[in-house]
């Protein structure tokens, strides 16, 4: 796809074929030169500029292989998507590598927050048909591009795609999306007046009703990115949940920041006070096994 085309906005119906969208021209070279380098220093630097480079000739809908699965990406309009596009090898490694090490077959795999999948396919790559895989995403234009890409991998009796937000208690909210970073969409309250025009209706549900409308007896993994209300999808599951019913490990989202570091911080000492153990602490997130 060159400069001068237009970025296509609904591109994931029923009739809609992984493939079309295939980069070419500088936009695949410089994509396949931002790919071609090791991870770590000093080879992150010069991937980060082809990274450069070929966004200037990919916006639209990019058809590409990710960890051998297809998907269809927006570079253009969403900070993760670029990444996952440009810089799979980079993406949440460390996540993605203690995953794999927890990951068997059978593996049962809840993502919170999933957006266009990321994490979800990373699973569907290492367990293929062995996989059960949950993704919840409460933005409906993510939604159906999470459906694309699991569609187009044949993966419907793997993935089971909720569209949904999930907090504390069933009802109704409002998701206020970043207009310049699609992936990044919260609940918000009336008082948050700015972000309330702007946002849409959606459907919450709590992570038990996840667990019994998937008549899960087991959770394997539970991954929860949700701007900030981490603590609502996970604290009244354990509280009211068998213990049978825990997850055996939890990726969440543990801001650094400012303005989270503090609700972040009660919620990693209120799972280990219950038996989580902090296996490992990224810059975005902790990853806890149960002990």
């Amino acid at each position: 796809m060159g400069e001068s085309e237009a970025p296509v906005t609904d591109a994931f119906g029923e009739t809609d074929v992984w493939g079309d969208s295939c980069p070419a021209g500088w936009g695949a070279f410089w994509l396949r030169v931002a790919r071609s380098f090791p991870g770590g220093r000093p080879w992150s630097r010069l991937a980060v500029l082809a990274r450069r480079a070929a966004r200037r000739h990919l916006t639209g809908p990019v058809d590409t292989l990710v960890w051998g699965q297809r998907t269809r990406l927006f570079p253009d309009r969403s900070v993760s998507e670029a990444r996952i596009l440009f810089l799979p090898r980079s993406w949440d490694r460390a996540e993605r590598r203690l995953l794999a090490k927890w990951a068997r077959p059978g593996f049962t795999f809840v993502d919170v927050g999933a957006n266009v999948g990321g994490y979800s396919l990373w699973v569907l790559s290492l367990l293929g048909a062995s996989a059960h895989i949950v993704a919840v995403e409460p933005n409906p234009d993510l939604t159906r591009q999470l459906r694309f890409n699991v569609r187009v991998n044949g993966a419907q009796d793997r993935v089971r795609v909720v569209e949904a937000a999930v907090g504390a208690t069933r009802g109704t909210g409002a998701l206020a999306v970043n207009p310049r970073n699609s992936g990044e969409g919260r609940l918000v309250g009336p008082e948050d007046s700015s972000d309330a025009a702007r946002a849409i209706p959606v459907q919450v549900v709590t992570l038990g009703d996840i667990v019994n409308d998937a008549r899960l007896d087991r959770v394997d993994c539970l991954k929860v990115d949700v701007e900030g209300h981490e603590p609502d999808v996970i604290q009244p599951f354990l509280r009211d949940a068998p213990r049978g019913l825990w997850p055996r490990h939890i990726i969440v989202e543990l801001k650094a920041g400012r303005r989270d570091w503090r609700r972040s911080g009660e919620l990693e000492a209120w799972l280990v006070a219950r038996g989580y153990r902090l296996e490992l602490r990224t810059r975005l997130n902790g990853l806890f096994r149960l002990t």
